[in-house]
């Protein structure tokens, strides 16, 4: 087994607060003990803000440290969408689920601790086809919804416009489909999410729908975004929300960490990649004919460094060494082509830096 176990307990803790904030918020908006459905009547209102505070939860956990440190999956739907991408092993896939469905447990267990009267009031929080639909129709619009977020995950993550706000644009999601969607099925979205009060409240009727159907609405996802992003190669990774500050054990994740004085690029080798600097300190080095190394240029965030080599399939001109520790995003020749259709930020960073260099080349040539 990889050593991956402060990733796994991040994850447990993870989807335990989650799910102590969202029964929490369940619990205070319907539970009959609560004061809450006294000073705020409106069903619609209440739902709206159970959403809110549910999601909220979701995502400050995905931006904490714990979401930081294992992705913020928080979700087998979420897990299973990026092993069928390729980004994460299938050991560590099969460990996350296991993680998100403790870490649920943990979650209702204590929120039944804390609040039992009410808890027990909301059946643990347990997810249900509502009042007036089949169960035929909650299975589908969970397909549906389930689809619909990890969609837009998988969209965000690869967009590098988009990737930072990934778990604000998940959450607000969320929150819109409790709104709009609890009364049909419940919005689960989460098998671990539905498990956990299922168990603890001994309710198992319907409940294999609130396993399959999430699980096949992210397998939609997956195919959809396949269709739509074509043979255009990922730039991102599969955590939700990505810092330079914990290690990434996901697999074809475009981001890259460097500690303090280690060798990005090597003079003389043959070029494959470019960077960009997300964070840090990257300082160009060239050693001159008195054998002493120099330093060329220092370059920070948003800088792009090894991309002239790149272009020009040439051996590299000169080493770079990180400065302070430094993430960089990875840009190859497979996806070079789409770092600059899609990210034009990017693109005019690079002209630039180029034309800047250019004209610095000819000033020295006149003088």
């Amino acid at each position: 087994m990889p050593n991956h176990l402060p990733e796994y307990l991040a994850e447990v803790a993870g989807t335990a607060l989650m799910m102590l904030v969202g029964v929490g918020a369940i619990a205070l908006m319907w539970a009959e003990v609560s004061p809450m459905p006294g000073l705020i009547e409106s069903p619609d209102l209440r739902r709206l803000l159970t959403g809110i505070m549910f999601a909220g939860g979701a995502t400050l956990v995905v931006i904490s440290p714990l979401g930081q440190r294992s992705g913020g999956h928080l979700n087998p739907a979420v897990t299973l969408a990026f092993w069928m991408k390729g980004n994460i092993a299938t050991i560590d896939a099969l460990f996350y689920v296991v993680a998100q469905t403790i870490g649920a447990l943990l979650g209702v267990g204590i929120a039944a601790l804390l609040a039992g009267e009410a808890v027990r009031g909301v059946q643990f929080g347990i997810t249900l086809p509502g009042e007036g639909y089949s169960v035929t129709t909650a299975f589908f619009a969970e397909i549906v919804i389930t689809a619909a977020l990890v969609g837009l995950i998988l969209f965000c993550v690869n967009n590098q416009r988009f990737a930072r706000y990934t778990p604000v644009l998940a959450g607000s999601l969320v929150a819109a489909l409790v709104f709009i969607e609890a009364p049909i099925s419940g919005t689960s979205l989460n098998p671990a999410r539905s498990i956990a009060p299922a168990i603890l409240a001994s309710v198992y009727v319907h409940q294999w729908l609130y396993i399959v159907a999430p699980l096949v609405g992210a397998v939609c996802a997956v195919w959809l975004h396949g269709r739509l992003s074509g043979s255009r190669p990922s730039t991102g990774c599969a955590k939700l929300y990505h810092t330079e500050r914990y290690q990434c054990i996901f697999t074809n994740c475009g981001y890259s960490r460097f500690v303090a004085g280690s060798v990005v690029l090597r003079e003389g080798e043959v070029a494959d990649r470019a960077y960009v600097i997300e964070s840090g300190e990257l300082e160009v080095r060239k050693r001159g004919e008195d054998g002493v190394e120099h330093t060329l240029a220092t370059l920070g965030p948003g800088a792009w460094v090894g991309e002239m080599a790149l272009l020009l399939e040439l051996p590299r001109s000169a080493t770079v060494v990180a400065s302070r520790d430094s993430e960089l995003r990875m840009v190859t020749s497979d996806n070079f082509a789409h770092v600059i259709a899609e990210h034009p930020e990017q693109t005019l960073k690079l002209l630039k830096q180029l034309s800047e260099r250019l004209h610095e080349a000819g000033r020295k040539l006149v003088l």
